[in-house]
Order: structure tokens, then C-alpha cells, then sequence
């Protein structure tokens, strides 16, 4: 009984850390890049993570061009 209140205490910490992580990086993302929050919020966690290491990609090669193509979908 303890074990399984102690079980599900610890996946509700893991929940609201996953989605305070996952929140802030669509912050960051709208803060710095100027995209809406209402079109991130439709993406998955793992979509969210591709989307910002492209972006670091394409700012690593100083590829404006190709940042502006991939960031214009989530511009309001």
C-alpha cells in the first residue's frame, strides 16, 4: 500500500517536471525566435526537440535562408 502511494507520488513529480521542461522550451522558442505559442503547443515533445535541433543546425551554419523557410509555419 505504501509502496503503491509512494509509486504514484513519484510519476506525478515526473509529470509536472516533464511538462514544466516542455513549457519552457516553447517559451524560449517564442521569446527568441517570435513564433506563436498556440502552434508549438500542437507539437509532441519529441517534434519539439527535432524543431530546436534543426534550428541550432542552421544557426551553426549561418544558414538564414533555411531558418527563415523552417520558422515561417510557426510565425503567427
Amino acid at each position: 500500500m505504501i509502496a503503491a502511494f509512494f509509486s504514484s507520488v513519484a510519476l506525478v513529480i515526473y509529470l509536472i517536471v516533464r511538462r514544466l521542461l516542455s513549457g519552457s522550451g516553447v517559451r524560449s522558442l517564442v521569446d527568441n525566435y517570435g513564433l506563436d505559442s498556440h502552434k508549438l503547443k500542437n507539437l509532441k515533445p519529441a517534434e519539439l526537440k527535432a524543431l530546436n535541433k534543426q534550428i541550432q543546425q542552421l544557426r551553426k551554419q549561418n544558414n538564414a535562408f533555411g531558418l527563415e523557410d523552417l520558422l515561417r509555419k510557426f510565425r503567427p
